[in-house]
């Protein structure tokens, strides 16, 4: 195959990039339930400056950002796998070009 080496490296690529993606999945679950529950949490006066709400914002933030994470690395490892598929569709495609013709060229069979 002309192309193996780019394919195998491609196909490594992309299993990085899903891997990245499913590592996130567990800190994600972690920050989820790290919720405030109002006067349980803070106090009446960090309640009333916005400590609650600004902890809040932080959290989830980062929850979203870290599902934003997964879904473009699992988005990464999808294309890296079609550009790998696309390659290789090539490669047979060329090399039965390639036999083809073989009994047309001088000296071939």
């Amino acid at each position: 195959m002309g192309f193996e080496v780019e394919i195998n490296a491609l196909k490594s690529d992309a299993k990085v990039w899903d891997d990245a993606a499913t590592a996130l999945e567990a800190p994600k679950q972690a920050i989820a339930p790290l919720t405030l529950n109002g006067a349980d949490d803070v106090m009446g006066l960090g309640e009333r400056m916005g400590i609650d709400d600004s902890y809040e914002k932080a959290r989830s933030g980062i929850e979203n950002m870290c599902g934003q994470a997964m879904e473009y690395f699992g988005t990464m490892s999808t294309s890296l796998i079609a550009v790998a598929g696309e390659y290789e569709q090539m490669d047979v495609q060329q090399a039965s070009g390639y036999n083809s013709q073989q009994g047309d060229l001088p000296g071939g069979n």
